[in-house]
Parts: C-alpha cells; sequence; structure tokens
C-alpha cells in the first residue's frame, strides 16, 4: 500500500496544474455550502441582536420597515415625522420608557442622530475621550465615524443640510466633544446630538445678535454655537408641535407592551408602533428562501462539477492505458494497478476534504467579523 501511494503521489506531483485544479474543484464544491451557511447564520445574528434590543418602536404611519431600518440600524434618512406631542403622550401613560429619535440630517457621510441619555444608556454606549453633549452644537461621535473622518475632541464638522433659516448661510458647524467606544453595531458610523441641535438644523431654531430684530444686518445667523451664544437660541412655534422620526418604547412588562399595542390598531391614527423584532423576522424570512434557492443552485453546479471531474479521470486513465500496460509487463498485478489508481483520488480527495475543512474554520471564525465590517462598511 505504501508503494502504491508512493507512485500515486509522484504522479500527481508530475501533474501539478491538473492535480491542483481538480483539489481547488472539489474543495469549492464542498467549501461554498458550508460558508454561505456560516454567512447568513451570522448577518442574521447580526440583525436579531440589533432588532431583539429594541423592543417596540413608534413612528408616523407608513412602512415598518423603512422604519425599522431608518430607526434602529440608521440605513437611511426617514423623511416622515410625528410630534412631540406623541412622546410626552407615553411618557404621561407610564406605559414605558420613551426615548426620541430625530434621523434626517448629515454630516458628510454620517448620519446625524438627535436624541437623549436614555438611547445612550439603552446601547450602552461607553465615551473613550471627552465628555457627553452640554448644549446645541455639541456631538459624540461614534467610533468607526470617528476614524473614517479623522474627528478628534475639539473639531468641527459642518451639517450637510442646511435649516431653512441658514439658506443664505453657511451650514450651522457640530462641535466635537466625545468619541464613543466600537460596539460594532450602526451606532458606530452616526454622529450623536441632542433633540435641541436637530430642531435648529431644521430650521425651527436660531440665534443672531443679541437685541437685534429679524431682517436686520445685525441679525446674522450664528453657524458656531458657543458658550457666549448660546443664550440667543430661540425656538419658533409650540414645542408640541416640534418633529421626531421615531420613539423607542422600552415598556416594563408584557400588560404595559400590550396596551401600548392596543393604542395604534386604530386606522385613522397617523402614527403606528411596530414590534423590530417581528419586522427583522419578516425580512430574514426571505432572505433565508434566498439562500435555498441558492444552495439549490450550488448543488446542482456541484453535481455537474463532479461529473465532470468523473469524466476526467476516467479519460485520463484512458489516456494512461499506456502506461498501465507498462506496469501489468513489470509484474504488477490488477490489485497494485487498481491500489495506485485509487490512490490517486484519495490523496486528491483528502487534499480537498482537509483545504474545505480549513477554508470552513477560518470562516466560521472570521466570518462574523466579516459580516459586520460588510454591513457596516454598506
Amino acid at each position: 500500500m505504501r508503494d502504491s501511494l508512493y507512485l500515486a503521489g509522484q504522479h500527481l506531483r508530475h501533474h501539478l496544474v491538473t492535480s491542483a485544479v481538480l483539489v481547488a474543484s472539489v474543495t469549492l464544491i464542498s467549501y461554498l455550502p458550508v460558508a454561505l451557511q456560516i454567512i447568513v447564520t451570522s448577518a442574521e445574528q447580526h440583525f436579531r441582536a440589533r432588532a431583539d434590543s429594541t423592543p417596540l418602536v413608534v413612528g408616523p404611519r407608513g412602512s415598518s420597515l423603512e422604519l425599522v431600518l431608518g430607526s434602529v440600524y440608521f440605513d437611511k434618512p426617514y423623511t416622515d415625522v410625528l410630534r412631540l406631542a406623541e412622546l410626552r403622550r407615553i411618557n404621561d401613560q407610564k406605559l414605558g420608557q420613551a426615548i426620541p429619535l430625530h434621523v434626517r440630517f448629515r454630516s458628510r457621510d454620517c448620519q446625524i442622530v438627535g436624541t437623549n441619555e436614555n438611547y445612550l444608556k439603552l446601547r450602552q454606549l461607553r465615551l473613550t475621550q471627552g465628555t457627553l453633549w452640554n448644549m446645541p452644537g455639541e456631538c459624540v461621535v461614534g467610533a468607526a465615524a470617528a476614524d473614517r473622518l479623522q474627528l478628534q475632541v475639539g473639531d468641527k464638522i459642518p451639517v450637510s443640510t442646511p435649516s431653512a433659516f441658514t439658506l443664505n448661510n453657511p451650514p450651522l458647524r457640530l462641535r466635537v466633544v466625545g468619541v464613543f467606544a466600537p460596539t460594532e453595531t450602526p451606532d458606530d458610523q452616526v454622529l450623536f446630538v441632542n433633540l435641541e441641535t436637530t430642531w435648529i438644523i431644521e430650521g425651527l431654531g436660531h440665534g443672531h445678535a443679541q437685541d437685534a430684530q429679524h431682517g436686520s444686518p445685525q441679525a446674522r445667523l450664528h453657524t458656531d454655537i458657543t458658550p457666549d451664544n448660546v443664550d440667543s437660541l430661540h425656538f419658533h412655534g409650540s414645542r408640541e408641535r416640534f418633529p421626531l422620526t421615531a420613539i423607542i418604547v422600552i415598556p416594563p412588562d408584557a400588560k404595559a407592551e400590550t396596551l401600548l399595542l392596543g393604542q395604534y390598531l386604530s386606522p385613522d391614527k397617523t402614527t403606528h408602533i411596530v414590534r423590530p423584532r417581528a419586522v427583522m423576522d419578516g425580512l430574514l424570512a426571505k432572505v433565508l428562501m434566498v439562500r435555498s434557492y441558492m444552495v439549490a443552485l450550488i448543488a446542482v453546479v456541484s453535481l455537474v462539477t463532479l461529473l465532470t471531474i468523473a469524466l476526467v479521470l476516467v479519460l485520463s486513465i484512458r489516456l494512461r492505458k499506456a502506461e498501465i500496460v507498462t506496469m501489468f509487463k513489470l509484474g504488477c498485478s490488477r490489485f497494485t494497478i487498481a491500489s495506485v489508481l485509487g490512490s490517486e483520488i484519495a490523496i486528491l480527495l483528502t487534499i480537498s476534504f482537509a483545504s474545505a475543512c480549513l477554508l470552513s474554520l477560518m470562516t466560521h471564525a472570521y466570518g462574523p467579523a466579516l459580516v459586520r465590517w460588510l454591513i457596516l462598511a454598506s
């Protein structure tokens, strides 16, 4: 048997290119279904973890999926709004902790998220530099956003969307007062500010020289909010009408959750409430269905590839007819010849399956991190 393995190894080494192609083909056939399962499972766990930590979300009536993607994953700005009065109504009922979100504006490539400190506690965000905001115009930056934009405490970054009051003036500049530690979640990609800052960007509030009347040359709007001019900030309109894009609600128990859900059943209401977990389950069900189709497609391709490899081996044996005859004349028995040919196939399959196992282990070890990186980079 040892002699058969030696002869088989020498033959494969002599035909190195052909052997490498066969090994690569079998390796990929074995590895792709496993890799697909690991990647899809990692992505599913990543999305479910974020949704599971967000019990309920209240938003303007419309697409539940867009509401969840915009408020939980900050995937895109959510243009529809509800009013601050809805937040106060939920708080007055004491059916859960209500956390406001205002996510409509960007600074360079980063989403600006207006919220309060309760959101930071919910996501367990902690600072690595600086402090939290103390007044409008200040922001705390997620770790990935700070790295990508090369921001440090004390830097200033302009808002990409000017407010209605500053169409003829430079946009508001946010001052970085802190940087959060990495969390490998969408929070790493955004800039956090208080709600007053987003309302100023919205055009509902501004500041100008003290005692200056609107429209006068002295009423030049501030683009940098500082301790010296923060007292001149003022807002127009009723606070009850100020906009939010979503409200995260954390009910204390199942009874409070049921009461909250029941309040939004009427089709006449302009707001609705969703469970992010249920919304993501529906989305991931479609992803899993696509994965099933992909697995079936890979199975068909693998079968065709295996048949092609089998054909190549059969033709290779027929082309080696003269070599086999020579081995027979040298005194090799039929069993010995069959052992040499079988050893070649066994070596190819062993190397292929070992390579597939190694790739699978690497994917299992680094796949989740790769998935998080791809999701956050997208």
